[in-house]
């Protein structure tokens, strides 16, 4: 999905988060808020960070880019 792709997304609602593992484990967010991804939570494991986006993707407006 490009940048635009992503906005129109945005405007109908969802929430785009994505997993990163560099520097550290941690989950990326893109919303409303902001036109650029930003830090959501940095985890200390790949595990938990993944139980934790299990969690977010459970909610409907939320969606991995």
């Amino acid at each position: 999905m490009n940048a635009k792709d992503q906005q129109k997304v945005i405007r109908a609602g969802f929430i785009l988060v994505r997993p990163d593992d560099l520097p550290s484990p941690r989950i990326k967010i893109k919303d409303g808020k902001s036109h650029e991804w930003r830090t959501m939570k940095k985890f200390e494991t790949k595990a938990a960070r993944n139980r934790e986006m299990e969690k977010l993707l459970g909610f409907e407006l939320v969606i991995q880019d």
